[in-house]
């Protein structure tokens, strides 16, 4: 289990471990599967299976996970992301950081979907969810010429998914 200065990660995993609460531990199960299932090798590399659930655990019991499921409860769409300064890098993810709620920035790192109108659907939740997604800088990384780069977007990344057709 991971042990860092972060009691919501640190109470996420215990109760994940702890196994008193199976519909979550499905749900993180659930989460996982897809995440895996849809990655490409560039985003988790070489992280582990307990490490991809602690990381959606964490991300549920802060309130910054989105997952999409359809009506036969398969999950269609997953976004995760962090509070932070505009400034932190992707050692802010790895080093299990607190999030950072009166920072200039959110680092938006885990997104998959299955089809534009998931991708629709975790937007226009995320707004409603993070206001401030509409001011603050927008961070991310993305593999470019082989090796991750850290990307600033504009608010203009929304309206081109918003407008994308189906």
């Amino acid at each position: 289990m991971i042990e860092v200065d972060n009691p919501v990660l640190n109470s996420a995993v215990a109760a994940l471990k702890s196994g008193k609460q199976p519909h979550f531990n499905a749900y993180v199960n659930s989460i996982v599967d897809y995440c895996i299932e849809n990655e490409n090798g560039k985003v988790f590399q070489d992280w582990d299976r307990d490490t991809l659930e602690q990381l959606v655990a964490y991300h549920q019991a802060k309130g910054t996970l989105i997952a999409l499921a359809d009506d036969e409860s398969k999950i269609q769409g997953v976004f995760m992301w962090y509070n932070c300064d505009s400034d932190d890098q992707w050692s802010f993810v790895y080093n299990w950081d607190k999030d950072k709620p009166n920072g200039d920035a959110i680092f938006m790192a885990f997104l998959f979907a299955s089809s534009k109108s998931a991708w629709k659907q975790m937007l226009l939740k995320f707004i409603e969810r993070e206001p401030d997604c509409l001011c603050k800088k927008l961070l991310g990384v993305r593999e470019r010429k082989g090796f991750p780069t850290r990307v600033e977007y504009t608010t203009k990344v929304f309206s081109k998914i918003l407008k994308a057709k189906e």
